[in-house]
């Protein structure tokens, strides 16, 4: 996009839609790419299922301070991995995106600094507006029920489209290509939302799809019968959202600002 000229707006449920078509052509590159962090995924939640039942049991009863210090620090490092493998599978997709298969080779093992700057910077963005999402809704926990339920919409909503705009910056490391959060912020200028709303909207159907299977195999019995293969499941889930999500950045990355690397 050349300074100055106007941020042409992008079709959310074109891009959508356009996001399942790739996964569905690419599914090959799909297996290849998601498989270790498929597993990785599958890993954390087999590991983390004790704890997290204990915890969801105590909060349920009201009482989350007998949450024990060991679960705690269980189920941060099961997301601290989890994420880490995520941030890595949406940097090799994007990589082979942008970059072509050379882009991102074999199982996607060969983690360079492009990597490296992709994790660190969704893991910064992640706190810093997490942040940003607390300090703007605690003044708004003074309020009528109401204004409380509305403020904290728009807060949420303003949150997610500001991260959604600092993404960029998120793919031009996981590429190499040199660019700054000024610049990530203005080429997405008039996008905000949109891109925001593609990000949320290609989890909705394997949202769908996931509870449709979920009430099937609890129908079936099987959920109790083979728990690991139910969380095998999950975890596939999961890293095809995340591959959605890559292709929407790329695709936008394409369009609003391009490719120089």
């Amino acid at each position: 996009m050349t300074p100055g000229s106007r941020p042409q707006s992008m079709p959310v449920f074109l891009l959508v839609k356009a996001a399942f078509q790739s996964l569905w052509r690419q599914r090959d590159d799909a297996l290849r790419l998601g498989f270790i962090p498929t597993m990785v995924c599958f890993a954390g939640l087999v590991y983390v299922q004790g704890a997290l039942r204990r915890s969801v049991d105590f909060m349920q009863s009201g009482t989350p301070d007998l949450i024990s210090s060991g679960d705690y620090l269980t189920l941060l490092l099961s997301l601290l991995i989890s994420g880490v493998a995520a941030a890595v599978l949406v940097a090799n997709w994007l990589r082979f995106m942008l970059l072509g298969p050379m882009g991102a080779i074999g199982l996607g093992l060969t983690i360079g600094k492009p990597h490296i700057a992709f994790v660190v910077t969704c893991f910064i963005l992640m706190f810093v507006f997490s942040i940003a999402f607390m300090v703007i809704c605690m003044p708004l926990l003074l309020l009528p029920e109401l204004l409380k339920a509305i403020g904290i919409g728009v807060a949420f909503i303003v949150v997610m489209v500001s991260a959604a705009r600092l993404l960029l910056f998120g793919v031009a490391q996981a590429i190499g290509q040199p660019m700054s959060l000024q610049q990530a912020w203005s080429a997405s200028r008039a996008n905000g939302v949109q891109l925001a709303s593609a990000l949320i909207l290609v989890w909705l159907p394997l949202w769908i799809v996931a509870v449709m299977v979920s009430t099937l195999l609890d129908a079936l019995g099987f959920r109790e019968l083979a728990p690991h293969a139910t969380l095998f499941i999950a975890a596939v889930f999961q890293s095809a959202g995340y591959i959605l999500q890559a292709i929407v950045l790329a695709s936008a990355f394409r369009q609003m600002v391009g490719v120089q690397v």
